[in-house]
């Protein structure tokens, strides 16, 4: 899909023809003179007075400008100009990101939990105007707010986790993309994407399983790796969360470098909106009208001569 000016060809190849028909235009009107065969079988002089007496009939003339007017407005209708719709509701849910947050002790304790959770608001912040949702997890996974446009919403939520948000021990990120993915089911969205933050704790085959099938399912799994240090607790894994990224057909990012991560999310939607079923609810084609302009020079083909 090509932008200009604010309108996208949805079909941007169908521009080639339009060089193409002006060369054949032009070629057209070169001939539209030529009387072929009968120039070379009948003397020039006699041509030329039976021209003046208006006994020759010049094939082409009605035809010379209109043919490729009409084809080249045809062409220009097939390329699909479209707008992208402001007032399209009900396609709302067609496109979500659902970012789980590891709210274990190692985080909260490991001394870099402030900047996850900034890295979080990062991450709300960059999916434009798709729909967020959040999910917090420890022992157990937990939905902590549905699905919003909201952004800066969704960043005050994030602002109030802490130690309490998650009353169980533990870290069982499985059971984090087992309910991102049952979320994105239920909200009926289209095409999705999962971003798990966290330190790498717990990860298992349990988790590597959930990540394959989220991508089998469509579903990307990205990561955010947080260098979190707590006391009696594993150390970090960026080991495992970046084969866990891998597992999930997504990009793996930490706290000083999430951008592969937010370009994944934006080549993501690029990617959806290339897609014809979803252009087709999201874009307002004006293709249509420019086929009934070309009605118009049409219409002259069918005038009588009198």
């Amino acid at each position: 899909m090509t932008d200009i000016w604010g309108y996208a060809l949805m079909r941007p190849l169908w521009a080639l023809a339009i060089p193409v028909i002006a060369l054949l235009g032009v070629a057209l009107a070169r001939r539209r003179r030529a009387l072929g065969a009968w120039e070379a079988a009948v003397d020039a002089p006699l041509l030329a007075a039976l021209d003046r007496l208006g006994k020759v009939s010049r094939g082409g003339r009605r035809i010379g400008w209109l043919a490729p007017v009409i084809a080249a407005l045809i062409a220009l209708a097939l390329t699909g100009p479209s707008k992208e719709r402001r007032d399209g509701v009900a396609f709302r849910n067609l496109d979500g990101v659902v970012i789980a947050v590891d709210l274990s002790r190692s985080m909260i304790e490991g001394g870099r939990f402030a900047d996850a959770m900034t890295t979080a608001r990062l991450i709300a912040l960059s999916v434009g105007t798709r729909q967020v949702s959040l999910v917090v997890y420890g022992g157990d996974a937990y939905r902590a707010s549905a699905f919003t446009s909201d952004a800066a919403a969704l960043g005050q939520t994030i602002a109030f986790l802490d130690a309490d948000t998650v009353p169980d021990d533990g870290s069982r990120p499985e059971r984090a993309l087992v309910l991102g993915g049952r979320i994105l089911r239920d909200a009926e969205i289209i095409l999705g994407d999962l971003v798990l933050i966290s330190d790498g704790g717990g990860l298992g085959p349990e988790a590597m399983a959930q990540a394959r099938a989220l991508n089998e399912a469509g579903v990307p799994l990205s990561t955010i790796f947080v260098p979190s240090r707590a006391p009696q607790s594993p150390p970090p894994d960026r080991a495992a969360l970046d084969r866990l990224a891998a597992a999930g057909g997504g990009a793996a990012g930490d706290l000083l470098d999430p951008f592969p991560v937010t370009r994944a999310l934006e080549q993501g939607l690029e990617r959806r909106l290339r897609a014809m079923e979803d252009a087709v609810h999201r874009r307002r084609d004006y293709g249509r009208f420019l086929l009934l302009l070309a009605v118009i020079p049409a219409l002259m083909l069918f005038r009588r001569r009198v």
